[in-house]
């Protein structure tokens, strides 16, 4: 995971408290119940990340032994078979 789960923690709480300071919603919750929602969100994207980029490393592994991992042409099929992998599982990375 690209972010510690203490980082996650305090971005989700800036998340928060900028929505609240901005009155963007309206909260029917706690306050610390909106902000364990919001980092468990931003968890779960990471996850399906992490996921994305093992399955195409994998994938290029058992398809393209030939590849050297680190390579300029390792990178190129590596971010298109991890945005081929993203568009099939309906994801879309930022």
């Amino acid at each position: 995971m690209r972010l510690s789960e203490e980082r996650v923690a305090v971005l989700a709480r800036m998340i928060c408290d900028r929505l609240l300071d901005e009155e963007l919603v309206d909260l029917e919750i706690a306050e610390n119940d909106f902000v364990f929602q919001i980092e468990n969100l931003i968890l779960k994207d990471l996850k399906i990340e992490d996921e994305i980029d093992e399955e195409a490393t994998t994938f290029l592994l058992k398809t393209k032994p030939n590849l050297e991992e680190g390579s300029t042409e390792w990178d190129v099929e590596l971010e298109r078979k991890k945005e081929e992998f993203s568009i099939a599982r309906g994801y879309v990375s930022f």
